[in-house]
């Protein structure tokens, strides 16, 4: 995936970043390693006889629920509770079975709350997810599970990419998935089997012509049911800068407070909370001016941005842009078909007419016709980036 991108009006309102870790992975998955645990609030489905269980180890959280009747235990783990904005938050949620002997388990859509997910790429709606059977929910505020329904859906966190239809390998040949029926997990672990069908593609038949115009058929697949190793756990990560669609995110640079739910097919639900707070550190990822050119806008170089800090172009300028002349410097080109251009920045430059409340610094390119205004922010003593 390109790290660069035209220039757009979206805003970095604060130079602080979150990253949370979540991952999603059934098919196909690797070993979740060790993870330590830490306190929190857990809960209880109502249509299940369950116990829970909350314990804490360093700065690590985790939260269990559970269910004697499924022989299901829910978690959900982060490794703190508090992040600073540009640090990172680990999550994990994963199903274990707590039976002694195998635990053959139907596939259900029994989810306690709607909008659970696990990752951009996971199949089916709010209530029938088709691959991933434990999902997770962020919401922005305090909850518990007595008033979660009124938090409204989860936010939306995950990048805007394009997904590809999971397959399961049969011999030598891989096939698309379809549905899962059911899962058979291994004692005291959430390793095991699931069953499902998938589809093997048939030969096309001959197209239909008439004078010269053909008609073709689509080509039609029978359904095939096979059983496939699993682990039912996952983890990715998230963002909690304002997102630019190539990575997850909270889509907020400010401090707040945070709900994370997990929950399965069967009904299970656990929740943890989490605080985004202030840092003094760099951000990781959000809007930034990028440090090579090569976008143009009717054939005249411009600006381009990165959703990488490390990526940003640095002004080394910093008392030249407080100047009523500003600063005016050349972003070099980027790569075999970059052109630099010239680039005039005045920093701090607010409360101008049409300027965003959010912006504090202004810039001009020529030939660039985008909003002159953007959110700029030290990183040393003599030195700023710009998120246009």
């Amino acid at each position: 995936m390109d790290s660069q991108e035209p220039r757009s009006h979206a805003r970095l309102s604060a130079s602080i970043v979150l990253v949370v870790v979540i991952g999603a992975s059934l098919i196909g998955a690797a070993y979740l390693g060790t993870s330590q645990k830490a306190t929190s609030t857990t809960t209880t489905p109502a249509s299940s006889s369950s116990a829970t269980e909350e314990s804490h180890s360093g700065s690590t959280l985790s939260a269990e629920n559970a269910s004697s009747s499924l022989g299901l235990k829910l978690v959900l783990s982060v490794n703190a509770t508090t992040i600073p904005s540009q640090d990172a938050i680990g999550i994990t949620a994963s199903i274990l079975n707590t039976l002694p002997t195998a635990n053959n388990l139907t596939a259900s859509s029994a989810w306690a709350i709607d909008g659970l997910s696990a990752g951009p790429c996971d199949p089916g709606n709010a209530t029938n997810k088709l691959y991933y059977p434990v999902g997770i929910g962020v919401f922005k505020g305090t909850y518990g599970l007595n008033n979660i329904s009124t938090a409204g859906r989860p936010l939306f966190v995950w990048a805007q990419i394009s997904c590809h239809v999971d397959d399961v390998s049969v011999g030598t040949q891989f096939y698309a998935l379809r549905s899962i029926t059911s899962y058979s997990l291994l004692p005291g672990s959430g390793n095991g089997t699931y069953a499902g069908y998938y589809a093997i593609p048939g030969t096309p038949p001959p197209p239909v012509c008439n004078s010269g115009v053909c008609t073709y058929t689509q080509t039609p697949e029978t359904l095939a049911k096979g059983v496939f190793p699993t682990r039912i756990f996952f983890q990715d990560s998230i963002n909690a800068a304002n997102g630019t669609g190539f990575y997850n995110s909270l889509h907020s640079a400010l401090p707040a407070n945070y709900t994370l739910v997990a929950g399965d097919e069967w009904g299970q639900v656990t929740l943890l909370h989490f605080s985004v707070v202030p840092s003094t550190n760099l951000p990781k990822v959000g809007s930034f001016l990028a440090n090579g050119g090569g976008c143009a806008e009717n054939n005249n170089p411009g600006p381009c941005v990165t959703s990488e800090f490390s990526q940003a172009f640095i002004f080394n300028c910093a008392a030249q842009a407080a100047t009523a002349s500003g600063c005016t410097t050349q972003v070099p080109s980027s790569g075999p078909w970059g052109r630099s251009y010239t680039i005039t920045v005045r920093y701090p430059y607010t409360g101008q007419p049409g300027e965003p409340a959010s912006d504090n610094c202004m810039f001009s390119v020529p030939g660039d016709t985008m909003s002159p205004y953007a959110y700029c922010f030290m990183v040393n003593a003599t030195a700023f980036a710009l998120s246009p």
